[in-house]
């Protein structure tokens, strides 16, 4: 039986550029709640720039690519950036004359101001400010990175570095999370303080930074709209978040009566 559900937001949840949920989706998800199932949201983005849906409330969120996670009495698993780390990948992406991003528990700010990184974050209704004191600020527990960079500059970004990975759910810019980290782990982070077992878990996904977390559950769903590398690694294929893909696959695996609509 599954007790809990992880949803990545963008391309999962929502279309890219939209804020909205559709309303047989909001009223898929209140059922789901109705039953007692526990609902997560699993995004890259922050705490603090997570969605508010209009009738529904999560139970708790992956945040930071699974840093930082919570529900709402308690943070259920954090892992932040190995500071040596930091320090490394900033100096890296100053050689190699690119922006970066750092995010803090409750904040998030930029070096500098680049094109592409400000499109990223455009995709997500999100944008960025600039520190003059960015490198006061990497003294901070940081818990993800983003910078503007396409695959072939990964090497050289992550140069010197000893525990980070680089994930992706767009090609033309990319997270910096803990090697030893990821929505999985997140998603075994929680299901652990819960006392749940793999097999009560189901996840949603579009983008490689999900293949982790869908790894991680029982039950895994991949949009139609999900990279070929995210299908092949689901239990499931469900349609396209244009085509409400979300609630076809709740029908699919009867969490919901297939005539709601």
């Amino acid at each position: 039986m599954i007790k809990i559900i992880f949803f990545d937001i963008d391309g999962t949840l929502l279309p890219l550029r939209t804020k909205t949920l559709t309303p047989s989706l909001t009223k898929a998800l209140q059922r789901l709640q109705k039953k007692g199932i526990r609902l997560f949201l699993a995004s890259g983005r922050p705490k603090f720039v997570l969605p508010h849906f209009e009738g529904v409330t999560f139970d708790g969120a992956l945040t930071f690519n699974g840093q930082y996670c919570y529900d709402k009495e308690r943070v259920l698993y954090e892992n932040p950036l190995d500071p040596k780390d930091v320090n490394q990948i900033f100096e890296n992406a100053q050689n190699m004359k690119k922006a970066l991003v750092a995010c803090h528990q409750d904040s998030m700010y930029c070096n500098e101001h680049e094109e592409m990184l400000d499109e990223y974050f455009k995709i997500a209704s999100q944008s960025i400010h600039k520190i003059d004191d960015f490198k006061t600020y990497l003294q901070s527990s940081i818990y993800q990175m983003m910078a503007a960079i396409p695959e072939t500059q990964e090497e050289s970004l992550l140069q010197g570095t000893k525990h980070i990975q680089i994930v992706r759910w767009w090609p033309y810019a990319c997270d910096m999370i803990p090697k030893e980290g990821g929505k999985g782990k997140a998603v075994e982070g929680i299901l652990k303080a819960y006392g749940l077992k793999k097999e009560e878990a189901m996840a949603f996904g579009d983008g490689g930074n999900d293949i982790d977390m869908l790894q991680a559950v029982g039950c895994s769903v991949a949009m139609g709209n999900a990279l070929q590398e995210v299908k092949d690694c689901s239990d499931y294929i469900t349609k396209s978040v244009e085509e409400d893909g979300v609630v076809y696959a709740l029908k699919h695996f009867k969490l919901i009566e297939e005539d709601d609509k």
